[in-house]
Formats: C-alpha cells, sequence, structure tokens
C-alpha cells in the first residue's frame, strides 16, 4: 500500500522522547468496551455536553491503525459518559492526538485534554512482560494507568476553571483528584486506578536521577502518596499494601487524616459542580469490568511484549534533512516484513521512532535532499533490497516487485536484542 503523503511531512518538534507503535493491538480500549458486550444496564448514562470529543489524524502513519481503533471502540464517548456528572461553567474538549512527545496533558488555551499516542505506546511498553515477576498485574497497567492519567489531566481542568485555589503545586493536587475519584467506585475500580498509578510513578516516572526541579514530585514521592491516600480512603480494600510493606507503616498512621484533608478540601471547592443523581448512576456501572475474553487478549498482548523492542535513530552526522526507512516486522503480524519509511531525523538530534517484533531489523537513510545516504554494499550478504518511494511516505511488504517510481536499493541489517528496553542506532558520516 502507497500512502500518499509528502515525504517530510512527519513532525520532528520534540521527537528526543518519542515512542510510538506499528499496528499493535490497543488493549485498554477493548478493556473500555467490555461494556458494549456486558448485559444491559438499569440506567442509560447520556455522554456530557458540554464536552465535545474529537480523534484527530495523526502526523505519522504508524499511529493510523490506533487512530482507527480507538474510534472504532469509542474511547472517548465512554470517557465522556464517565465524565457526565460534571456541571462545570464551561465547555471542555478530550482529543486523542500526536503529540510528538509522550504525554499526557491539559491545554489551558484551548481547554482540551489530550491523550498522546505516543503515551499510550509508552504505558504498553513498560508494562510487566510475560514471565517477569512484578507485584502488579498488565490489566493493572494497560487499564488502570490510562484511566488513572486521564483523571489526573481531568484534575487540572476542573482547577483551571472554576478556579480552585491550590496550595501547594497543582501537580500533586491533580494526583489527588485522581486517586481520590477512583476511590469513590467500588473496589475493583479503585484498586485498578491506583495501582496502574502507582506502577508509573514507580517504575517509570522514578526511572533515573530524580529532576528536582521539575514541577512534579519524584516518581517515588508520587508512588507513597498516592498509596498513603487510598490505604487513608479505605484501609480494608487496601490493607496488603502495608501487609507486604509497599506503604511502610509509619506513614500508614497518618493516611485517614491525609485523606480526610483532600475530601474536605473536594466538598469545598469542587463538589457543588457535581450532579448527585447523575453521579450515582455512573458509580452503579461497572466500567472497567473485563469479559473472558478481554482478558484473554491481554494476556496475548502481554505475551507479545517479550518480543519487542523499542527503537531510536539519531543524527550524529554534519549531513542535514536526513529521513530513514525501516524493514521491520510489525507488532500486529510478526509474519511478515514490512518496509516503512520516511521517518525524519532532526539535525544532530533523536527520533525515538517506534516499537518492533523480533531479533533484528534493517534501515536504509539518506539525507541533505537525497545526495548523502547510508545503505548497505551490493557484496554485503547480510542486506536486504527493498523497495522505496523517493518522494512519498510508504508501507510496503518486503520482497514484492519495485511498483512505478520505486527503486531497490540496499538496507542495512541491525541485530538487537528484544530484552532491552530501549536500542538506539547512530548515524555517522554517510555515502
Amino acid at each position: 500500500m502507497i500512502v500518499k503523503a509528502r515525504r517530510f511531512a512527519f513532525s520532528a518538534d520534540g521527537v528526543a522522547m518519542r515512542l510510538a507503535t506499528c499496528g499493535r493491538i490497543f488493549a485498554f480500549a477493548v478493556a473500555w468496551m467490555g461494556l458494549a458486550s456486558a448485559p444491559a444496564f438499569a440506567q442509560t448514562i447520556d455522554a456530557n455536553s458540554k464536552i465535545e470529543i474529537n480523534y484527530y489524524p495523526p502526523k505519522s502513519l504508524k499511529y493510523v491503525g490506533t487512530l482507527e481503533r480507538l474510534k472504532q471502540f469509542q474511547f472517548l464517548e465512554q470517557l465522556s459518559q464517565f465524565f457526565s456528572p460534571l456541571r462545570l461553567p464551561h465547555n471542555f474538549s478530550m482529543a486523542t492526538v500526536e503529540c510528538g512527545f509522550v504525554n499526557a496533558q491539559y491545554v489551558p488555551s484551548r481547554r482540551r485534554i489530550e491523550l498522546c499516542y505516543e503515551f499510550v505506546e509508552a504505558v504498553e511498553r513498560i508494562a510487566p512482560k510475560q514471565g517477569e515477576t512484578s507485584e502488579f498485574s498488565y490489566e493493572d497497567i494497560v487499564v488502570g494507568a490510562l484511566v488513572g492519567v486521564m483523571l489526573h489531566e481531568l484534575g487540572h481542568a476542573v482547577f483551571g476553571m472554576i478556579e480552585v485555589p491550590v496550595l501547594g503545586r497543582e501537580e500533586d493536587a491533580a494526583d489527588e483528584i485522581s486517586t481520590f475519584i477512583a476511590l469513590q467506585f467500588n473496589k475493583d475500580i479503585a484498586r485498578t486506578v491506583v495501582r496502574g498509578n502507582a506502577y508509573l510513578y514507580k517504575v517509570w516516572y522514578a526511572f533515573g536521577a530524580p529532576l528536582y526541579s521539575d514541577e512534579h514530585g519524584t516518581g517515588l514521592q508520587r508512588y507513597f502518596n498516592s498509596l498513603c491516600l487510598a490505604y487513608g480512603g479505605d484501609p480494608n480494600a487496601f490493607a496488603d499494601m502495608v501487609d507486604r510493606g509497599e506503604l511502610p507503616k509509619s506513614r500508614a498512621e497518618n493516611c485517614a487524616r491525609e485523606y480526610q484533608q483532600v475530601k474536605n478540601a473536594f466538598e469545598k471547592t469542587v463538589l457543588p459542580y457535581i450532579d448527585q443523581e447523575q453521579m450515582k448512576k455512573v458509580q452503579s456501572r461497572p466500567w472497567l469490568k473485563l469479559t473472558p475474553q478481554q482478558v484473554a487478549l491481554l494476556k496475548q498482548q502481554q505475551q507479545q511484549q517479550s518480543k519487542l523492542f523499542s527503537l531510536a535513530v539519531c543524527n550524529r552526522s554534519a549531513i542535514t534533512n536526513v529521513s530513514v526507512a525501516l524493514l521491520v516486522r510489525l507488532i500486529s503480524d510478526p509474519q511478515k516484513w514490512r518496509a516503512l519509511g520516511w521517518y525524519s531525523i532532526p539535525n544532530n538530534g533523536c527520533n525515538l521512532i517506534g516499537s518492533f517484533y523480533g531479533d533484528r531489523a534493517y534501515y536504509y537513510a539518506e539525507g541533505n535532499n537525497g545526495k548523502v545516504g547510508w545503505h548497505a554494499s551490493d557484496t554485503d550478504k547480510t542486506a536486504a533490497k527493498q523497495c522505496i518511494d523517493p518522494q512519498y511516505a510508504f508501507d510496503l511488504v518486503a520482497a514484492t516487485r519495485c511498483q512505478q517510481g520505486q527503486v531497490a536499493v540496499n538496507f542495512v541489517r541491525r541485530d538487537v536484542d528484544p530484552s532491552i528496553a530501549g536500542i538506539t542506532w547512530h548515524l555517522f558520516g554517510g555515502k
């Protein structure tokens, strides 16, 4: 399939932190759509009329499949129903969008909550692989973490629209809102969201040296704060965290008071903007209950993670306007090889391109408007001769005959170790 897109249409802004996906199963959307296959509910929940939803087309080919699945599973529609009790003074919107970086965010100037495709990829990528020893389940991550981050961004939206006075960092208050709202539902929902958030804080946000200048707390601070608020709100549901030592007993002793502080603040500032009758309807619905079929899909998704690797490409040369094409096995169909391109690489920078399947991949790159390239020689027996389109983005089945306007080039082979979380290829010189 040839996709008619301008060659350098891919965004390279902020790409040093990008993560992407190539046609993978969007397990979280499947989990949400457990509602569609469940028995009819006693009460109908209408979407919030003040929330506009948009599925923005991605700039890169790698996210087209994710967009279509999100729309098919009505991801934002479900969230609009979940947020239906809110009666805020302003309209706002929720959108799925390619951001150019890994994030989920509330944009005050647009009054829009954005779920970045890159963030979804990152959450799936860091979730525990099958056979990996972890105190967290895969379901906690792909379901709970994404629900939790949307509740966090909703907190920012609420603070701004009703001008909630916040003492301390707003990011801390948004974390508290996320956990507090989750606790207003049944035990299963609360545990899924709390443990999903906790995994992000402990495994992802706490990775590497703490950035003390950041507006967010450090990863481990956010981890313990969330567990404490959860335990303070429902000691019976979260007693196991104290028993296992996840939450120190010295901190747990004061958690009921910490929860009461958040509850008092919520009741005085946010509760007047919530329709109580509508909230009862939402609370009565089993939002995160998975069917056996969806659990099986989650297990399949987790098993696939064991042979995945994330690939970044960096331009370490003086050559400008560099783009790279890849020959890879896709996550969605690892039995087939495909040639994908073009991905822009910033001048003297990197693009963390995506996640792929297997133990090897191939690349071809060129720059200076196609005058300089990186490719294998004709005598390189490890190379793979594949078709590219010099002018347009492409997505081609490997080893097919070149079409009109395409040319055959030698892709360079690189062996990879899928057990390594991230792999980076550096481009030097050029031929």
